[in-house]
């Protein structure tokens, strides 16, 4: 099915930017050294790609039979060309397979097709500069910086909509459907007249590590994804019911629906649990160890496959807590507010153990954390938005004491 986007373009990121910088430069004979392995190491990153298309669009008149090539016929004759095959036989098989797979040599061969100096040149000459922006850039495109609107839609044929590159107010035309990105960057969906009703097709939305997003599924019902969090749903709702997949951590208002006079329920199926709703908002967290569920309005009921346990009801300000594996259920009083505080930009933690709080740090800022001491009994109250500086974020924490924070690179080490 063919994809038009309409009145889209490239948004401006700090990342795509930095590698924009460091192409420039290899435009202008300001690369100089022995540098091609380091050059290539960049190349792994979609983004990279995306900026070299960037750069093709904004200056094609420098090049112009380059510009009407296609990548795939590049990658082809790049992947033939002496020069870089000779570059790769200076690497042992270990580093020539973890450093240069088939698409970073084609992307490095690119641009040393689109450069105006040869490949004999730009690994000639030595110049301590070159390894000082090459830092630079590195210590940029690797900054820990939090999360932020980025996700994927993942349509019925495997093809992927990358959301991030898709400009506000773009309307994606996907035949019996459309997707519409509005202004807030908001997602939504509208069917076209004519198209079977009960022709079920399926959608997923995913968000990675470092990325949240909001929809509006095709019935009305509005959805916030948390990190590392996917949804699939169905393009067109069943009239009897309508049921969705969750993974993840997603926060749900629910519109009504009525047909012919019955109400038709929202079925939400995470893990071995299964939530009931007819209109109402909830909070749903599954990642795997256990599944919580806080309710804010209205009324659901939980369902547990292959379990003992029978249909549970919760009321306003309550929270199931269902553990994988032990099949253990609870239901307690909570305050709703620190569940779904980071539907709104903020963390909120009431008597959290660490362990828990890092997991969350963790997700949203992308990074890897590993903990050098026991904190069994360590707990942490606080309130604090969750765009603020990671460093600033450790160090709010560490003020409670008995905790310290090293940051390194992209992982956090946790120390007494």
């Amino acid at each position: 099915m063919r994809i038009d986007i309409k009145a889209c373009r490239n948004p401006s990121m700090s990342k795509i930017e930095a590698y924009k910088r460091l192409i420039r430069q290899y435009y202008e004979e300001k690369l100089q050294g022995e540098s091609l392995e380091q050059f290539i190491k960049y190349m792994d990153d979609d983004d990279f790609l995306d900026a070299w298309e960037q750069i093709k669009l904004e200056e094609k008149t420098a090049n112009k039979a380059l510009a009407g090539t296609s990548n795939q016929n590049m990658f082809e004759k790049i992947t033939n060309d002496e020069r870089v095959k000779h570059q790769l036989l200076l690497l042992d098989p270990a580093e020539k397979s973890a450093k240069f797979p088939l698409r970073s040599i084609a992307a490095a061969a690119l641009l040393l097709f689109v450069g105006t100096g040869s490949l004999i040149y730009f690994m000639g000459r030595s110049n301590g500069s070159m390894v000082n922006e090459q830092q630079r850039i590195a210590k940029e495109i690797e900054s820990v910086l939090p999360g932020k609107d980025r996700a994927q839609i993942i349509l019925e044929n495997g093809r992927r909509i990358d959301l991030e590159k898709i400009k506000g107010d773009t309307i994606i035309d996907h035949g019996d459907f459309e997707i519409i990105k509005t202004a807030a960057g908001g997602i939504s969906y509208h069917l076209k007249n004519g198209v079977d009703p009960h022709k079920l097709v399926y959608n997923s939305i995913v968000t990675p590590r470092g990325g949240e997003y909001n929809l509006t599924l095709p019935d009305g019902t509005r959805v916030w994804l948390n990190a590392s969090t996917s949804l699939k749903y169905p393009v067109v709702f069943d009239k009897s019911k309508r049921e969705v997949i969750l993974s993840g951590e997603a926060y749900f208002d629910v519109a009504k629906r009525i047909e012919l006079g019955k109400r038709i329920p929202f079925i939400i199926h995470t893990g071995s649990q299964s939530i009931e709703v007819l209109g109402t908002s909830f909070n749903v967290q599954n990642y795997g160890k256990k599944i919580i569920t806080t309710l804010v309005e209205g009324k659901v009921k939980l369902n547990f496959k292959n379990t003992t346990i029978p249909d549970q009801f919760l009321r306003p300000n309550e929270q199931a807590t269902f553990e994988h594996g032990s099949n253990q259920f609870s239901i307690d009083p909570i305050d709703p507010f620190y569940s779904i505080a980071w539907k709104d930009g903020n963390f909120a933690f009431y008597k959290t153990p660490l362990v828990e709080v890092m997991d969350i740090i963790g997700r949203w800022y992308d990074v890897q954390v590993e903990f050098k001491s026991q904190f069994e009994d360590f707990q942490f109250s606080g309130t604090i938005s969750k765009y603020s500086d990671i460093k600033k974020l450790l160090k709010t924490i560490e003020l409670v004491g008995g905790v310290h924070f090293e940051l390194t690179g992209r992982k956090i080490y946790v120390k007494n």
